[in-house]
């Protein structure tokens, strides 16, 4: 926690202010170390001079009392000189050690070191300092018979420490002073003074002045920095200059784009009205065309069945008019099938939800096909399984959706070399499933054993307009728009196309509907359709 705040507070810290903090600690710590020896050397040398008055001290006391006998003498003399001394033999030593911690110390290193002839301790006491002196008496075998105690205060030593302690504290502040000036000039001139201007430099280009440049000149580091600077700023000035000329030429190319989108919008609206307006002036004609196609036809077959044999000449004209009603219903299919996209395209397509018996449309459409599968050689046939309950839904619609189905599975199915045709039309109930799947749903499923589709292309089939180059719908026919129709109408019916296909696999089309009617979201769907429609029909571009 606390590295955390300060490592928090150094990136608060500007540079000049970390130098600073940096090397004005690192100066202090060198100078520190720097006084402190000398201080200590000259703490010793007090301390020696006062250990060699003490030793001559305790000399002079002892051969006082050695040549008097008595001690009256000798301590007139310590108090003369103004000191203290008592000579005490190993046992009294011993007891006095016991009651005196510094006596202890200094007895100790007498008696642990023979050759050791005295011991010294020294403290301070207030504004004097206080020496003890220790010597030691031994005898010729080195034994310690006896030793001399020498107590004393001493002004003069604590004022010689005091002065020479107020003299090194004076320098090292001198130094450490001039140390600071000098390495903040340094720091100032050097390191501070190019990097202020660099950052100057790159705060005026972030303002967007790109003609300006660093004018550093201190021959290291710092100015090939600055070169490299004023390189970059070139290469941007240039690219900057390329991109403008680019974006004014991005700007023309998106004008002449705009223009063209606006012609190909309106043209793709006069094409959308033309084909809606041209389809359905074409539906009344074409039934009228149909319908007389038929009753001559009518008329060709039933002389053909009085005729016996029936002419050369009824024959052909029996096999015009089936080729006529063959194109006129397949023209008609294709102008359904331009109106039908128109309408959804524009959100115009009305619903008529209704209770509906799958199994009884499945089986009309499976009989509705039948002769397209005849004329193809193809068998279909239809599966129903397990019981299907009535569903909500537009039947028109879904017999479209389906019936697309059969007639691609029947179209791409033909009969083969080797291989019988045949298309299955599968009705099965589906559980509720969780999710966007909670209510019961029925799955339509058409199988055919055609050719099949590429998985890459499965998401092509369902385009509009969209046939596939190498595919089998251009060696067919088609326009491309029963399928789209399809996914489409789907989804206003609620319900989901699934495709499951491989090439040389045949092909498998689901159409899965719900069994209830979501009523609220189709009145959404139809909403978002007619709007999206109405704003296609205003949209502008420019």
């Amino acid at each position: 926690m606390r590295f955390s705040w300060l490592s928090s507070w150094l990136r608060r810290v500007s540079l000049a202010d970390k130098c600073l903090i940096l090397f004005g600690g690192a100066v202090v710590l060198i100078v520190l170390v720097a006084l402190s020896v000398p201080w200590f050397r000259m703490g010793a040398l007090v301390d020696g001079g006062q250990m060699e008055l003490s030793r001559n001290l305790a000399k002079v006391w002892a051969a006082t009392q050695t040549a008097t006998g008595t001690d009256e003498q000798a301590n007139a003399l310590a108090e003369q000189v103004g000191f203290e001394a008592e000579r005490f033999g190993v046992e009294a030593a011993q007891i006095e050690a016991e009651k005196d911690k510094q006596f202890r110390k200094m007895l100790r290193r007498l008696e642990t070191d023979p050759d050791r002839e005295e011991a010294q301790y020294a403290r301070w006491d207030g504004a004097t300092r206080v020496y003890r002196y220790l010597a030691a008496e031994r005898d010729e075998a080195g034994e310690l018979v006896s030793v001399v105690h020498l107590s004393r205060r001493s002004t003069d030593a604590a004022v010689q420490l005091v002065v020479n302690t107020a003299y090194l504290l004076s320098a090292g502040s001198l130094v450490l002073g001039l140390a600071v000036v000098v390495f903040y000039q340094i720091i100032h001139r050097i390191i501070l003074s190019p990097v202020r201007s660099l950052r100057e430099t790159a705060d005026r280009v972030r303002s967007g002045e790109l003609d300006v440049r660093s004018d550093i000149e201190t021959g290291d580091e710092f100015q090939e920095l600055a070169a490299t600077f004023n390189g970059m700023l070139e290469h941007l000035s240039g690219t900057h200059s390329q991109l403008r000329s680019i974006n004014a030429a991005m700007d023309v190319k998106l004008n002449e784009l705009a223009e063209a989108n606006s012609v190909l919008f309106q043209t793709n609206t006069l094409k959308s009205e033309f084909l809606a307006n041209v389809s359905h002036e074409l539906r009344t004609p074409l039934n009228s065309i149909i319908g007389f196609a038929e009753l001559l036809l009518a008329i060709a077959e039933s002389e053909q069945q009085e005729g016996s044999p029936p002419s050369a000449d009824v024959i052909k004209r029996t096999r015009y008019l089936q080729n006529i009603v063959s194109a006129g219903r397949n023209l008609l299919s294709l102008i359904e099938d331009l109106l039908t996209m128109a309408r959804l395209e524009a959100g115009k397509v009305d619903l008529h939800i209704e209770r509906m018996s799958v199994r009884d449309a499945c089986e009309g459409l499976v009989a509705l096909i039948q002769p397209q599968a005849d004329r193809n050689g193809v068998l279909v046939r239809g599966e129903i399984i397990g019981e299907l309950p009535a569903i909500e839904t537009d039947p028109r619609r879904f017999q479209q959706v389906v019936f697309n189905f059969l007639s691609n599975a029947v179209k791409f199915s033909s009969q083969g070399d080797n291989q019988q045709g045949e298309v299955v039309l599968r009705v099965e109930c589906l559980a509720a499933g969780h999710g966007d799947n909670d209510r019961e749903r029925v799955r339509v499923s058409v199988i055919d054993n055609g050719p099949g589709i590429p998985p890459e292309e499965h998401e092509q089939v369902f385009e509009k307009f969209r046939q596939l180059g190498e595919g089998p719908t251009r060696e067919y026919g088609g326009t491309g728009l029963g399928l789209a129709i399809a996914r489409e109408l789907s989804h206003l019916l609620q319900g989901d196309i699934q495709l499951v296909s491989d090439v040389g696999r045949g092909a498998m089309f689901c159409f899965i509907l719900p069994v209830s009617f979501d009523h609220a979201k189709s009145a959404e769907q139809l909403l978002e359709g007619r709007f999206r429609g109405a704003l296609a029909g205003r949209r502008q571009w420019g």
